[in-house]
């Protein structure tokens, strides 16, 4: 099964309300400040592949994994070597490893939830509109960013070019030349295709958007809500007893 992107239908189990997802992106970055701890954000880490399982991003669940064991084992080689620049790199290391639930809530989004939906969503909550279509934008861009980053990639190795940390070394304004400037002109280029998307679909039309898509909360919702707030609770007393 492909699992670049998953949508769940309204009558399936998976299927939670985008508004609820919302919520579950602002109780995450809440507990980013909260979570501190090694073992805390290993838990936070957790509920976020349990959620990825949830939804059927198998795929996403395991590289999320993944990238957590590899910053995490990079952290503590870092911090098992003396001197300042291992302490140093071990620090940077460990902040991008307190951002892997982020991650994992990244994943959550942008695999199953439609730009569609979203927009729904957030003018169900009475958003402005400029928000709206801002926050639908970027949900269907970022994606987009990786593809192009891939694709830039390969063509740097077709003309004997390969992005490596070596060459990024050995000549780090030429590879940034190399990489920004063909990145900035094709972000230019995805950002016409989207505008001229968007108009089609008829984004500037005033009035409240219809929808094919039901959106009310159930009771899986609900119980959905109710893990998450409950996880963050149980995340949050671990931290005051580790911090106690």
């Amino acid at each position: 099964m492909d699992q670049s992107f998953v949508l769940a239908s309204p009558a399936c189990i998976r299927y939670i309300d985008p508004r609820v997802k919302l919520v579950h992106v602002a109780i995450a970055g809440v507990l980013l400040f909260v979570v501190r701890s090694t073992g805390g954000i290993l838990l936070s880490d957790a509920f976020m592949v349990v959620a990825l399982l949830f939804f059927g991003l198998y795929g996403c669940a395991a590289r999320l994994i993944a990238v957590t064991g590899a910053l995490l084992t990079a952290s503590l080689l870092l911090a098992s070597v003396p001197g300042a620049v291992a302490a140093a790199a071990g620090m940077s290391v460990f902040i991008f490893f307190k951002f892997t639930p982020l991650a994992g809530v990244y994943f959550m989004m942008t695999k199953s939830v439609s730009p569609s939906e979203l927009a729904n969503a957030l003018e169900r909550l009475r958003l402005p509109r400029a928000l709206t279509i801002t926050l639908a934008v970027t949900l269907r861009f970022l994606p987009t960013i990786g593809q192009e980053v891939g694709a830039m990639r390969d063509s740097m190795r077709i003309r004997n070019i390969p992005l490596t940390v070596l060459n990024v070394l050995k000549a780090p304004l030429t590879m940034m030349e190399f990489v920004m400037v063909p990145l900035m002109m094709r972000f230019v280029k995805v950002a016409e295709e989207l505008a001229a998307a968007a108009c089609v679909r008829g984004i500037e039309r005033p009035g409240v958007r219809g929808s094919l898509l039901e959106m009310r909360l159930r009771f899986r919702d609900f119980a959905y809500l109710g893990a998450v707030v409950g996880c963050a609770a149980f995340l949050a007393c671990f931290e005051s007893r580790m911090i106690s």
